[in-house]
C-alpha cells in the first residue's frame, strides 16, 4: 500500500474513531494496516519525506515587505513526472517582487480561514464575524403542526 492507497483509505481510521484523530493514532492505524509493505519502502518515503520538510524551511527574508516566505517551491512536470523545485531568488527581481506581495495577500487570507475553522470546531458559530464575501446559506426550515 502506498502513499495515496493510505490517504484514500483514512476514511476507515476516521469512521472507527469519531471526530478527534492525533497523529500517534494515525501512525498507528498506518502500522496495523501494513501501510508500508518493507522496511526499504517505509524508509524511502520516510527520506522524501523529510527532503521536502527541510526544502520547506529554506526561507527568504524580504528586506521591502519584512516577509519571511519560502524559498523553494514546488511543482510537478507532468512531462517527466517528476517533481522539481525552483528557489525565488533565480526569478527576475520584479516578478520575485510580485510573488511577495502575492504570497503575503493569500498568506492573510489563509490565517482567516483557519482561525474561522478553529473557532468552528471549538463550539463557537462565528463565520459571520469573519471578513470575505460569504455565500447566503440556506437554514433547513421546519415543518410546524
Amino acid at each position: 500500500m502506498g502513499p495515496a492507497e493510505i490517504v484514500a483509505s483514512l476514511k476507515e481510521l476516521c469512521a472507527e474513531e469519531g471526530p478527534r484523530l492525533s497523529t500517534e493514532r494515525i501512525v498507528e492505524w498506518i502500522d496495523r494496516v501494513d501501510g508500508f509493505g518493507s522496511e526499504a519502502e517505509l524508509i524511502q518515503f520516510a527520506k522524501k519525506m523529510k527532503a521536502r520538510q527541510y526544502a520547506r524551511m529554506l526561507e527568504y527574508d524580504d528586506a521591502e515587505s519584512g516577509q519571511r516566505i519560502k524559498r523553494l517551491w514546488s511543482f510537478h512536470d507532468s512531462a517527466r513526472r517528476r517533481r522539481f523545485y525552483i528557489d525565488i531568488l533565480e526569478l527576475p527581481e520584479a516578478e520575485r517582487q510580485r510573488l511577495t506581495r502575492e504570497y503575503t495577500r493569500f498568506l492573510t487570507q489563509i490565517r482567516a480561514v483557519r482561525k474561522a475553522m478553529s473557532d468552528y470546531l471549538a463550539g463557537q458559530a462565528f463565520f459571520d464575524f469573519y471578513p470575505g464575501e460569504a455565500e447566503e446559506v440556506e437554514e433547513p426550515t421546519t415543518a410546524e403542526a
